[in-house]
């Protein structure tokens, strides 16, 4: 059972309704999908595809993953400039660029589609609720274009990963291969949930970006990380369901956590996921980053400190299809000694994603004994 607390959660539980018709119409076709289509995105707009896909635009990583892992990454046609710098899609940096993920040249997708006759090319990106990158921008933008539909998918978020993946593959005609990526993603969820199940819950910090000591993001319930936290057995300090809140370092001092996390999008110096073990240069910027938090004015008085539990997790890890290793990891720092194994899960997900594993990588500093 839960509680509503607001019109949002309302909102929120008339979209989830929607989706589930909209699948349910998608999946009475015994022969695959059939054109015109009409789905609900996660941003809760009713869209219709009017024929079979034949290209596709990314606005960012997570969309291009879902895409690769579906084995579809021959239709996309157009991808944001950021995504060609990330290692899982190095094959895609001679396709077009359309700007970035938060600058969009959106001339440039109309473009794209003018040079494929304006038909069956959809644009995936965040659902981003009035920002001028979220899909209601984006979709508006594109209404010179014809031919061109915005569909808002996240595919970041753990609570609609299984969902938002099960639509893809049954718009691209790639359900028996979604469906075999969500058995293996809610495998190993379902390791995490039973592992934890009857532990002790850490009071848990986790830090993002900070301008200052009284300009710290963190991260609460309706967050992806914040919900990644609660299925690793974790209870997040910040009970706040805002996403990304701001708060000062004084006030995480009177928090007490017994655990701090902090994330970072640190790039490897080698350019490979993670962090490498065998570069000094890697080992240095995290110790740096992590003796910051110890320096900290009060933090000698923080149990997290005085108990050693304060770690540098890669933010990559926490986002997207691998974020089932991420979870693991996660479970791991929060109980030490749970039986899972993580670096499994992340060799499947590179199996998923037709990439080689790397070795001497990691994405928990300090590690986890």
């Amino acid at each position: 059972m839960f509680k509503l607390k607001s019109n949002k959660h309302l909102i929120a539980l008339a979209l989830s309704i929607g989706f589930l018709l909209a699948v349910s119409v998608i999946n009475a076709s015994s022969e695959g999908t059939e054109f015109p289509l009409t789905i609900t995105d996660s941003a809760g707009r009713v869209v219709t595809l009017p024929e079979p896909v034949q290209g596709i635009i990314v606005l960012n990583t997570d969309a291009a993953e879902a895409v690769s892992a579906l084995g579809a990454s021959d239709l996309i046609v157009g991808l944001a400039e950021g995504i060609k710098e990330d290692y899982a899609f190095q094959g895609l940096k001679e396709r077009p660029s359309i700007g970035t993920w938060s600058d969009i040249d959106f001339e440039k997708i109309g473009e794209i589609g003018s040079k494929r006759n304006g038909t069956g090319i959809i644009v995936l990106g965040f659902v981003y609720p009035g920002k001028p990158n979220g899909v209601e921008a984006v979709s508006k933008n594109l209404e010179p274009f014809s031919g061109i539909v915005a569909l808002g998918l996240d595919f970041y978020k753990e609570e609609n990963l299984s969902r938002e993946l099960r639509l893809l593959g049954s718009i691209l005609g790639r359900e028996d291969r979604a469906e075999e990526l969500i058995d293996w993603h809610d495998r190993h969820v379902a390791e995490v949930e039973q592992g934890a199940k009857n532990l002790d819950r850490p009071r848990v910090f986790i830090e993002g970006s900070s301008r200052g000591l009284g300009d710290i993001t963190t991260f609460g319930g309706s967050s992806a990380s914040g919900m990644l936290l609660e299925k690793a057995g974790g209870s997040n300090v910040m009970e706040e369901d805002e996403a990304y809140p701001k708060v000062e370092w004084e006030w995480v001092v009177s928090q007490d956590p017994e655990v701090i996390i902090k994330t970072d999008y640190l790039k490897s110096s080698d350019g490979l996921p993670g962090w490498s073990l065998t570069s000094s240069g890697d080992v240095k910027a995290l110790e740096e980053m992590r003796n910051d938090i110890l320096s900290r004015p009060g933090a000698q008085n923080i149990s997290a400190v005085k108990n050693d539990r304060v770690y540098v997790v890669s933010a990559q890890t926490l986002f997207g299809l691998d974020n089932v290793a991420g979870l693991q990891r996660l479970a791991e720092i929060l109980h030490p000694g749970i039986a899972l194994e993580p670096e499994e899960a992340y060799g499947e997900y590179l199996d998923f994603m037709r990439l080689e594993e790397q070795s001497d990588r990691m994405f928990v500093f300090p590690a986890v004994d």
